[in-house]
């Protein structure tokens, strides 16, 4: 869960008060990843009780794992803690332990496609499907392409960047295992400074590794991205694409009903959020976020009614607040309007629901 906040005024003293509440988290991997990260961990015991404490406990069974993703927050903290010894070389370590297997459907549909240049496209537009906290990208550069990870930026806290160095590091060890020739790509680039001992990078890839470089991401040669893998199977690859279609589909219908109650708790405190300005911070137009959203069922105002109760139900049980405080940080300029709406909510007024809760 993420903690959002904002500050009000105290009605006696003047002095700003701050209002808390919880909101669902956005950005979350798959337990497949994090299980690969505690096997290679140097105490693997100790992140798995560390895991378990946190009210975390893998799933054995891949299909059940698939289903209890572990928040992004929880992912980096486990990455940081495993690397707090000075541990540069956990990255490689988890790249090299990963297996395509590992993913069902997913990595299937990259062991099948025809060659190098095929599964990274495929990588490019499921990778949604175990994970939101990252994308890829595809450009054309002077003799290849660029397998781009964008999406989250590694200045932000180390663990990111523990992430993204094994992101890379999974993605080449994976097409290693499914290519029928060897391949090495020209050059590797990352965002962050170079460490004092670059030399489990180098021996990973294989290759010249640029640091500082403004992206982090695989170059590759057209030769590489034309040689051809293991498995293809043009059949069994129809099959796994058309799961992995409907599977997409599913997360990112999630995805951005998460993003859109996001938006609208943060904005409150503003006033309730007009679907324009929600839709420009989740980069699309208002008609696009209309149309994503009833192809799932849902509305824009459905889901503002929503996070609105639920941000009232948590300041009425979890703070002290007054009513006026409680509708000001729910986007009401009145009480009276705050109070009508919660009874239409729940059936009981704010006061009478603080009562039975507390």
């Amino acid at each position: 869960m993420d903690c959002v906040g904002t500050s009000v005024r105290d009605g006696r003293s003047g002095e700003p008060r701050r209002a808390v509440w919880y909101t669902q988290k956005v950005g979350a991997v798959t337990q497949q990843i994090v299980r690969r990260f505690v096997e290679v961990s140097l105490a693997p015991l100790e992140s798995a009780a560390w895991l378990e404490g946190e009210g975390l406990a893998l799933e054995t069974d891949v299909a059940s794992a698939a289903r209890q993703p572990v928040s992004a927050d929880l992912y980096y903290e486990l990455l940081e803690r495993c690397a707090a010894q000075g541990d540069h070389g956990l990255p490689f370590r988890y790249g090299t332990a990963i297996r395509p297997e590992d993913f069902g459907a997913f990595g299937l549909a990259i062991k099948t496609a025809r060659t190098v240049g095929d599964a990274l496209e495929r990588l490019v537009r499921y990778i949604l499907v175990i994970t939101d906290t990252l994308e890829y990208q595809l450009v054309d550069e002077a003799g290849g392409r660029r397998f781009i990870l964008a999406g989250r930026s590694s200045e932000q806290r180390r663990g990111i960047q523990i992430a993204n160095e094994a992101a890379l590091a999974a993605v080449w060890s994976i097409l290693r295992q499914v290519t029928v020739d060897s391949v090495v790509p020209e050059l590797v680039s990352f965002r962050q400074a170079c460490p004092a001992d670059a030399g489990e990078h180098r021996r990973h890839f294989g290759c010249r590794v640029r640091f500082e470089a403004g992206i982090d991401a695989l170059h590759l040669s057209e030769r590489v991205l034309a040689t051809q893998t293991r498995l293809g199977d043009e059949g069994l690859s129809a099959f796994l694409l058309s799961q992995l279609d409907e599977l997409h589909a599913q997360r990112a219908e999630r995805s951005l009903v998460a993003g859109v109650r996001r938006a609208v708790t943060d904005a409150l405190c503003d006033g309730v959020p007009r679907k324009g300005r929600i839709a420009r911070q989740l980069g699309m137009s208002e008609r696009t976020l209309q149309r994503h959203l009833a192809e799932g069922g849902r509305s824009f105002q459905a889901l503002v009614d929503e996070v609105r109760r639920e941000v009232a139900e948590q300041l009425l049980v979890t703070t002290t607040h007054s009513l006026s405080e409680v509708a000001f940080l729910t986007g009401f300029s009145e009480q009276s309007a705050f109070q009508r709406a919660f009874k239409r909510w729940t059936g009981r007024t704010p006061l009478a629901f603080r009562g039975v809760a507390g």
